[in-house]
Protein backbone atom coordinates (compact mmCIF):
# COMPACT_ATOMS: atom_id res chain seq x y z
CA UNK A 1 0.00 0.00 0.00
CA UNK A 2 3.04 2.44 1.33
CA UNK A 3 4.57 1.56 -2.65
CA UNK A 4 1.13 2.59 -4.29
CA UNK A 5 0.72 5.87 -2.26
CA UNK A 6 4.63 6.32 -3.64
CA UNK A 7 3.95 5.62 -6.94
CA UNK A 8 0.59 7.39 -6.88
CA UNK A 9 2.48 10.66 -5.75
CA UNK A 10 5.58 10.62 -8.35
CA UNK A 11 2.64 10.36 -10.86
CA UNK A 12 0.68 13.78 -9.79
CA UNK A 13 4.24 15.45 -9.25
CA UNK A 14 5.06 14.87 -12.86
CA UNK A 15 0.92 15.66 -14.03
CA UNK A 16 1.86 19.02 -12.39
CA UNK A 17 5.45 19.09 -13.65
CA UNK A 18 3.72 18.84 -17.45
CA UNK A 19 1.20 21.52 -16.45
CA UNK A 20 4.06 24.26 -15.14
CA UNK A 21 6.23 23.58 -18.20
CA UNK A 22 3.03 24.20 -20.18
CA UNK A 23 2.60 27.61 -18.52
CA UNK A 24 5.76 28.43 -18.60
CA UNK A 25 5.09 28.26 -22.98
CA UNK A 26 1.60 29.87 -22.18
CA UNK A 27 3.94 33.10 -20.85
CA UNK A 28 5.98 32.86 -23.19
CA UNK A 29 3.56 33.02 -26.25
CA UNK A 30 1.64 35.80 -24.20
CA UNK A 31 4.81 38.04 -23.62
CA UNK A 32 5.56 37.55 -27.49
CA UNK A 33 2.29 38.79 -28.02
CA UNK A 34 1.75 42.07 -26.31
CA UNK A 35 5.01 43.10 -26.11
CA UNK A 36 6.12 42.70 -29.85
CA UNK A 37 2.29 42.86 -31.64
CA UNK A 38 1.44 46.34 -29.61
CA UNK A 39 -0.29 45.38 -27.31
CA UNK A 40 -2.92 42.37 -28.80
CA UNK A 41 -3.12 39.86 -26.68
CA UNK A 42 -2.87 36.75 -29.01
CA UNK A 43 -3.90 33.87 -25.87
CA UNK A 44 -7.90 35.26 -25.63
CA UNK A 45 -11.11 36.26 -27.04
CA UNK A 46 -12.45 38.98 -24.82
CA UNK A 47 -10.47 42.07 -25.87
CA UNK A 48 -10.82 40.89 -29.74
CA UNK A 49 -14.54 40.43 -29.04
CA UNK A 50 -14.69 44.04 -27.94
CA UNK A 51 -12.59 45.48 -30.61
CA UNK A 52 -14.73 43.14 -33.08
CA UNK A 53 -17.88 44.94 -31.70
CA UNK A 54 -16.45 48.34 -31.65
CA UNK A 55 -15.11 47.57 -35.75
CA UNK A 56 -18.94 47.04 -36.05
CA UNK A 57 -20.20 50.20 -34.21
CA UNK A 58 -17.82 52.00 -36.31
CA UNK A 59 -18.52 50.38 -40.22
CA UNK A 60 -14.98 49.10 -40.24
CA UNK A 61 -15.22 46.43 -42.22
CA UNK A 62 -11.55 45.73 -43.06
CA UNK A 63 -10.63 45.61 -38.94
CA UNK A 64 -14.53 43.26 -39.07
CA UNK A 65 -13.13 40.86 -41.39
CA UNK A 66 -9.54 40.69 -39.36
CA UNK A 67 -10.96 40.12 -35.93
CA UNK A 68 -13.51 37.67 -37.32
CA UNK A 69 -10.62 35.83 -38.29
CA UNK A 70 -9.10 35.61 -35.27
CA UNK A 71 -12.04 34.66 -33.63
CA UNK A 72 -12.47 31.69 -36.08
CA UNK A 73 -8.87 30.46 -35.63
CA UNK A 74 -9.32 30.72 -31.84
CA UNK A 75 -12.90 28.55 -32.25
CA UNK A 76 -10.95 26.49 -34.60
CA UNK A 77 -8.22 25.58 -32.38
CA UNK A 78 -10.74 24.67 -29.87
CA UNK A 79 -13.01 22.31 -32.34
CA UNK A 80 -9.58 20.75 -33.27
CA UNK A 81 -8.98 19.31 -29.90
CA UNK A 82 -12.19 17.48 -30.06
CA UNK A 83 -12.21 16.33 -33.40
CA UNK A 84 -9.17 14.58 -32.69
CA UNK A 85 -9.89 13.25 -30.05
CA UNK A 86 -12.91 11.58 -31.04
CA UNK A 87 -12.20 10.48 -34.23
CA UNK A 88 -8.61 9.64 -34.50
CA UNK A 89 -6.04 7.76 -32.11
CA UNK A 90 -3.82 11.39 -32.17
CA UNK A 91 -2.38 12.23 -28.72
CA UNK A 92 -4.06 15.73 -28.77
CA UNK A 93 -0.63 16.83 -26.25
CA UNK A 94 1.78 15.80 -29.01
CA UNK A 95 0.00 17.78 -31.39
CA UNK A 96 -0.25 20.83 -29.50
CA UNK A 97 3.28 20.70 -28.66
CA UNK A 98 4.22 20.17 -32.55
CA UNK A 99 1.86 22.98 -33.82
CA UNK A 100 3.11 25.10 -30.84
CA UNK A 101 6.69 24.73 -32.03
CA UNK A 102 5.64 25.47 -35.97
CA UNK A 103 3.88 28.69 -34.89
CA UNK A 104 6.59 29.23 -32.30
CA UNK A 105 9.16 29.02 -35.52
CA UNK A 106 7.16 31.12 -37.95
CA UNK A 107 5.59 34.12 -35.99
CA UNK A 108 9.68 35.54 -36.14
CA UNK A 109 9.37 35.51 -39.54
CA UNK A 110 6.16 37.21 -39.48
CA UNK A 111 7.23 41.44 -40.08
CA UNK A 112 6.23 43.97 -36.97
CA UNK A 113 4.82 45.91 -40.23
CA UNK A 114 2.02 43.18 -40.66
CA UNK A 115 -1.29 44.00 -38.93
CA UNK A 116 -0.94 42.94 -35.44
CA UNK A 117 -3.96 40.48 -34.97
CA UNK A 118 -3.29 39.06 -38.26
CA UNK A 119 0.40 38.70 -37.23
CA UNK A 120 -0.43 37.00 -34.31
CA UNK A 121 -3.26 34.32 -35.89
CA UNK A 122 -1.06 31.55 -35.72
CA UNK A 123 -1.19 32.46 -31.85
CA UNK A 124 -5.24 32.26 -32.07
CA UNK A 125 -5.23 29.00 -33.27
CA UNK A 126 -2.09 26.88 -31.56
CA UNK A 127 -2.92 28.80 -27.75
CA UNK A 128 -6.59 28.04 -27.65
CA UNK A 129 -5.78 23.99 -29.02
CA UNK A 130 -3.50 23.97 -26.02
CA UNK A 131 -5.95 25.38 -23.54
CA UNK A 132 -8.71 21.98 -24.33
CA UNK A 133 -4.85 19.58 -24.53
CA UNK A 134 -3.69 21.07 -21.07
CA UNK A 135 -6.93 21.60 -18.83
CA UNK A 136 -5.39 20.76 -15.44
CA UNK A 137 -4.09 18.36 -13.17
CA UNK A 138 -4.30 16.58 -10.12
CA UNK A 139 -8.78 17.29 -10.00
CA UNK A 140 -8.08 21.08 -10.74
CA UNK A 141 -8.74 23.45 -14.00
CA UNK A 142 -6.10 25.23 -14.96
CA UNK A 143 -5.44 27.47 -17.88
CA UNK A 144 -1.84 27.38 -19.21
CA UNK A 145 -2.72 30.24 -21.52
CA UNK A 146 -3.61 33.38 -19.00
CA UNK A 147 -3.94 34.48 -15.76
CA UNK A 148 -7.59 35.37 -14.71
CA UNK A 149 -9.26 32.49 -13.12
CA UNK A 150 -5.56 30.89 -11.50
CA UNK A 151 -5.32 33.91 -9.59
CA UNK A 152 -8.93 33.55 -8.49
CA UNK A 153 -8.77 30.17 -7.17
CA UNK A 154 -5.14 30.92 -6.07
CA UNK A 155 -6.62 33.76 -3.77
CA UNK A 156 -9.68 31.07 -2.75
CA UNK A 157 -7.50 28.81 -2.23
CA UNK A 158 -5.05 30.63 0.66
CA UNK A 159 -8.18 32.22 2.22
CA UNK A 160 -9.77 29.03 2.57
CA UNK A 161 -6.78 27.19 4.28
CA UNK A 162 -6.21 30.33 6.42
CA UNK A 163 -9.76 30.04 7.90
CA UNK A 164 -10.13 26.21 7.57
CA UNK A 165 -9.89 24.92 10.76
CA UNK A 166 -10.37 21.15 9.66
CA UNK A 167 -6.84 19.75 9.11
CA UNK A 168 -7.95 17.74 5.75
CA UNK A 169 -9.76 20.31 4.71
CA UNK A 170 -7.20 22.99 5.29
CA UNK A 171 -4.20 20.38 4.13
CA UNK A 172 -6.55 20.75 0.88
CA UNK A 173 -7.40 24.46 0.04
CA UNK A 174 -3.12 24.49 0.66
CA UNK A 175 -2.55 22.19 -2.05
CA UNK A 176 -5.03 23.98 -4.38
CA UNK A 177 -3.25 27.56 -3.56
CA UNK A 178 0.06 25.88 -4.21
CA UNK A 179 -0.94 24.84 -7.98
CA UNK A 180 -2.54 27.87 -9.15
CA UNK A 181 -0.03 29.79 -7.85
CA UNK A 182 2.65 27.96 -8.99
CA UNK A 183 0.59 27.91 -12.28
CA UNK A 184 0.83 32.05 -12.24
CA UNK A 185 4.70 32.01 -10.91
CA UNK A 186 5.56 29.56 -14.28
CA UNK A 187 3.69 31.43 -16.36
CA UNK A 188 5.15 34.77 -15.72
CA UNK A 189 8.57 33.59 -15.48
CA UNK A 190 7.56 32.58 -19.06
CA UNK A 191 6.55 36.38 -19.35
CA UNK A 192 9.61 38.04 -17.84
CA UNK A 193 12.13 36.36 -20.02
CA UNK A 194 9.98 36.66 -23.14
CA UNK A 195 10.01 40.12 -22.14
CA UNK A 196 13.93 40.30 -21.54
CA UNK A 197 14.67 38.33 -24.49
CA UNK A 198 12.69 40.93 -26.95
CA UNK A 199 15.24 43.40 -26.32
CA UNK A 200 18.11 41.24 -27.34
CA UNK A 201 17.03 39.27 -30.02
CA UNK A 202 14.08 41.03 -31.05
CA UNK A 203 11.56 38.59 -32.64
CA UNK A 204 13.62 35.99 -32.49
CA UNK A 205 13.42 35.84 -28.95
CA UNK A 206 10.02 33.66 -29.34
CA UNK A 207 12.11 30.66 -30.48
CA UNK A 208 13.26 29.77 -26.94
CA UNK A 209 9.59 29.07 -26.14
CA UNK A 210 11.11 26.01 -27.77
CA UNK A 211 13.06 25.10 -24.44
CA UNK A 212 9.59 24.55 -22.63
CA UNK A 213 8.41 22.91 -25.73
CA UNK A 214 10.87 20.57 -25.28
CA UNK A 215 10.53 20.04 -21.98
CA UNK A 216 6.60 19.34 -22.22
CA UNK A 217 7.14 16.89 -24.83
CA UNK A 218 9.94 14.66 -22.50
CA UNK A 219 7.59 15.04 -19.36
CA UNK A 220 4.70 14.28 -21.53
CA UNK A 221 6.46 10.96 -22.95
CA UNK A 222 6.95 9.87 -19.60
CA UNK A 223 3.51 9.97 -18.68
CA UNK A 224 2.57 8.06 -21.86
CA UNK A 225 5.38 6.06 -20.94
CA UNK A 226 3.61 5.65 -17.41
CA UNK A 227 0.26 4.68 -19.07
CA UNK A 228 1.56 1.76 -21.58
CA UNK A 229 3.66 0.50 -18.22
CA UNK A 230 0.14 0.06 -16.24
CA UNK A 231 -1.71 -1.12 -18.96
CA UNK A 232 1.01 -4.06 -19.93
CA UNK A 233 0.84 -4.51 -15.48
CA UNK A 234 -3.05 -4.65 -15.64
CA UNK A 235 -3.20 -7.14 -18.70
CA UNK A 236 -0.33 -9.48 -17.28
CA UNK A 237 -2.51 -9.60 -14.23
CA UNK A 238 -5.71 -10.27 -15.80
CA UNK A 239 -3.83 -12.93 -18.08
CA UNK A 240 -2.72 -14.26 -14.89
CA UNK A 241 -5.43 -14.87 -13.33
CA UNK A 242 -7.10 -16.61 -15.98
CA UNK A 243 -4.61 -19.03 -16.29
CA UNK A 244 -5.11 -19.95 -12.18
CA UNK A 245 -8.72 -19.79 -12.91
CA UNK A 246 -8.14 -22.23 -15.74
CA UNK A 247 -6.20 -24.31 -13.51
CA UNK A 248 -8.03 -24.57 -10.65
CA UNK A 249 -11.27 -25.41 -13.17
CA UNK A 250 -8.80 -28.12 -14.59
CA UNK A 251 -7.75 -29.67 -11.50
CA UNK A 252 -11.46 -29.77 -10.30
CA UNK A 253 -12.49 -31.43 -13.12
CA UNK A 254 -9.61 -34.23 -12.88
CA UNK A 255 -10.83 -34.62 -9.32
Amino acid sequence: MQNNRRHNCRHIDLLWAIHFTMALCGGFLGSYALFSRQLVFGSAQTANLMELVSAICGRNLPEVLIRLGALALYGWGAALSVILTRKTPLNIRYASILMTGMAVFASAFIPTAVNPVIALYPVFFVTAFQWCAFTGADGFASSTIFSTNNVKQTVLGFTEYCLEKDPERRAFQGRKARFFGGTLLFFHTGVALEYLALQVFSLRAVWLCFLPLAAGFLLVSADEGRKRAEAEAVQTKAKDTGAGTRGRITTSFSD
